[in-house]
This record gives structure tokens, sequence and C-alpha cells, in this order.
């Protein structure tokens, strides 16, 4: 019995997803630099919470612990996105993974997928750093909530870099553009001071970022009192990161048509 075209192009995206997950689960085991990543989140917590002890502001200590984990995260995806995407062209397998009957964007997404399983305990050594070097023991009484925020975090950080690594593969200066994406994307996002204390027009556009929502639903995981609307909220950054993966889909598609017809998805361009 002969495949609709709508099943086979499922079969490709879930082929696809797996493939890239499975292949960077194996890379990541293989290569020990790779969890060089999780150093990370120990120096963004010192940073952080050196900053709030020393404004007196005990009081936004769990802010500066979940700040620490999303800027972990955000940097080790542009970190890995940016290097699978120059070191596949450089080995010359950039080629061969476009042309096998896989999606190479779902492929991308799993890779990043993998990546985000080595982020998500940078959480932890947040907590170990600011307990241990500060005396404060970041609290979880909402452990379902914090735990489903973080892992739509993971997933939706994966999709935006999933979505810029369209860039990377057309653009030489692929390294210098990760780095650009940092810090501007932590200040705009919400991560570090509250998208309710940015300008107007800012608070606006931080809504369309997931990165907001999650620093908000992480923070408010961390209160005791009850998280308000945990469930819409939820829901909020699943509909992001799906819309993303989409973005992600649609723009790599086009990137490798344009690199195909200028020649430069092999070699070091």
């Amino acid at each position: 019995m002969t495949a609709t075209p709508e099943a086979a192009r499922r079969g490709s995206a879930v082929s696809g997803f797996a493939s890239g997950l499975r292949f960077q689960l194996v890379s990541m085991a293989r290569e020990v630099d790779t969890y060089q990543a999780l150093a990370l989140a120990p120096f963004q917590t010192l940073v952080l919470m050196s900053a709030m002890e020393f404004a007196g502001r005990g009081d936004l200590n769990a802010y500066a612990v979940v700040a620490a984990t999303l800027m972990t995260m955000w940097t080790t995806a542009l970190i890995f996105a940016t290097g699978l995407v120059i070191e596949d062209k450089e080995d010359g397998r950039m080629e061969s993974l476009v042309a096998a009957p896989a999606s190479f964007p779902l492929l991308v997404f799993g890779r990043l997928c993998g990546c985000m399983l080595l982020a998500m305990p940078s959480f932890g050594l947040a907590v170990l750093v600011a307990g241990g070097v500060f005396g404060y023991w970041t609290p979880v009484p909402h452990p379902l909530v914090f735990a489903a925020a973080l892992l739509l975090t993971a997933a939706g950080t994966a999709a935006a870099t999933t979505a810029l690594s369209a860039l990377f593969v057309t653009r030489p200066s692929a390294y210098a553009l990760g780095n650009a994406l940092v810090y501007p994307v932590f200040l705009l996002s919400g991560v570090v001071v509250p998208a309710a204390e940015l300008p107007g027009a800012l608070e606006a556009a931080s809504r369309l970022s997931y990165l907001a929502w999650a620093a908000e639903l992480l923070r408010d995981a961390t209160e005791p009192g009850p998280v308000a609307h945990a469930v819409p909220r939820l829901g909020a950054m699943l509909l992001l990161g799906v819309v993303m993966v989409g973005v992600g889909v649609v723009a790599l598609t086009r990137h490798l048509g344009r690199a195909r017809a200028s020649g430069v998805l092999a070699g070091g361009q």
C-alpha cells in the first residue's frame, strides 16, 4: 500500500526530529568539550547574585537564579546552533543531510532539543552556587509548574534557535551574529528586568517572546502563593514555541534554496 503524501510528510518530520535528537545525544556523549556550556550557569549566578546582594535586594534572589538559568539556556543554544551549522558545512555533512529524505529543519530542531537536555541542569547549578556562596537556597513550592515551564522553555529555545539557524546557513559571520544576539535578548525579553518594568512599547514587544512568559512563570513558581493562570500561561509558551518551529521550517527551507543557488552549502563559507 502506497503512503499518501501527507503521511510521507509526517514520517519525514518524525524521522528528521528523531534522527537529529539521537545524533546530537550520541555526539555530546563522545565529546567532553560540550559540557563546558554548563560552566556558564555558575558564573552567571555569581554575577547576578552579587548584584542583588550589593543592592540590598535579597528579595530578588530568586530572580537572579531564574535569570542565570535562562541566560545559560539561551547562550548554550546559540553556541550550538552556530557551531552545528558551521561544523556540518566544514565537514561536508551539510549537502548529504539536506539531500536526505528526512526533514532537514526538523532534524536541526531535534539536534537543538538534544542540546537543551544538556542545558536544563543549569538550574541545579545556579541553585548550588546561590546556596553555597550566598546562603540562598531557592525554594520551589510549585514543582510541577516549575518543571513544565522549564521544559517548555527548553523546547522554545530550541525552536527559536532553529529559526535563527536559517541565517547561519547563508551567513559566513555566524559566530559574530550569535554573540550579538545574547544580551539584547536578555534585556528585551524580561529575563533580567521584568517585562512589566520595561517602557510601554518594549513591554508589548517582550510579550511576543517565550522567554518573557518563561521568566515570569518560573519566578512565580518560586513564590509561596498560588501561581495565577498557570495553565493558560503554559499554553501561551507552547503556542509561541509551535509558531517558532513553523517559522524555522519556512525560513530554513527558503535559505537552503538560496544556499544551493549560491553554492554555500559546503565548505567553511
